[in-house]
């Protein structure tokens, strides 16, 4: 019997032996220097003296265990808290394992404090939070223009490309809207670049507003935009554009009026296969060109490709 007893009072982990109404009647050197309570303080006294108060249900739960007592290893997901005799609370992982000693049922607790394996687990998950931020902060600088927040080119290619493939695969329109701002160095010239800034926000926040929330928004660089529209035809396309342009001329509290000149091209639904790349190269093209003919033509307006095509092909 000196053997076991040994055991109990050198076991590195606080034990308590507890009995069927909730009480202490066991405890070892451990369970004092854990608790802070002396022996003669906890035998006799409700296990719940170590329990945070916060934890009111736990009477209950532990009567409910009693009535169908089961063995509980250590290392469960729930956290678990005690609490030291000078009010403090720490961490702990609990092993259960019901007795039965002269017919009477007890159960044997060893509890052992992992603040230091907390602590370590909480800097871990910190790290993690950081580093998920840091990844996040990376992925939006590499996909954003860092003086709009909208789309930058890369990316811009990137998801134009998946819309055209979503076209093509459903049989629908596709539209790129080529944007530049009209007699933009003027602005930089005579009011510096922070006013030519102030004004590129400006026309950004409004392109994003005014665009379909589906539609991709992008700087395309300098003054220039680019939008990708799913499902517009060439009327539909001519009409978000003209709600661009106006929506740029009616930006108000810059220190001169912002217009733009929009060029436009539409890929009407194609049955054959076709080189993703190759077609956005295209449309990409032909809405430069159209932007082209918009500011030759007087600037604040808008020019579809297919109209200059049909002012260059001969009459009939």
């Amino acid at each position: 019997m000196e053997i076991y007893q040994r055991i109990f009072e050198d076991t590195p982990d606080a034990l308590l032996v507890v009995d069927q109404a909730g009480r202490i009647v066991l405890a070892n050197i451990q369970a004092e220097t854990l608790f802070g309570h002396a022996r003669s303080q906890l035998i006799g006294h409700p296990v719940e003296m170590l329990i945070p108060t916060r934890f009111s249900q736990h009477s209950d739960h532990r009567a409910r265990y009693m009535t169908e007592a089961h063995s509980r290893s250590m290392g469960g997901t729930t956290e678990l808290f005690a609490l030291r005799k000078d009010g403090s609370e720490f961490p702990v992982d609990i092993m259960l394992s019901p007795m039965t000693l002269q017919g009477q049922h007890f159960v044997l607790c060893v509890v052992r404090d992992i603040t230091e394996r907390k602590a370590a687990q909480d800097a871990l998950a910190q790290q993690t939070m950081e580093l998920r931020r840091l990844h996040a902060e990376l992925e939006l600088l590499a996909n954003h223009d860092g003086l709009t927040g909208l789309y930058n080119w890369r990316a811009f290619y990137e998801y134009a490309g998946q819309m055209l493939k979503t076209a093509h695969r459903r049989q629908e329109s596709a539209t790129l809207l080529m944007l530049d701002l009209d007699h933009f160095k003027q602005i930089n010239d005579r009011f510096g670049h922070a006013e030519g800034d102030r004004v590129l926000q400006a026309v950004a926040a409004t392109l994003k507003a005014t665009a379909r929330e589906n539609d991709i928004v992008a700087r395309h660089g300098g003054e220039e935009f680019v939008v990708a529209a799913l499902g517009l035809n060439e009327a539909e396309s001519q009409i978000a554009a003209e709600r661009l342009r106006a929506a740029v001329a009616a930006i108000e509290n810059m220190k001169t009026p912002v217009t733009t000149s929009i060029g436009i091209a539409t890929l009407a639904p194609q049955a054959g296969k076709h080189e993703t790349a190759r077609v956005l190269a295209e449309l990409l093209d032909q809405a430069d060109q159209a932007l082209y003919a918009a500011k030759h033509h007087g600037r604040n307006q808008v020019c579809h490709f297919n109209r200059i095509v049909n002012l260059a092909s001969p009459a009939a």
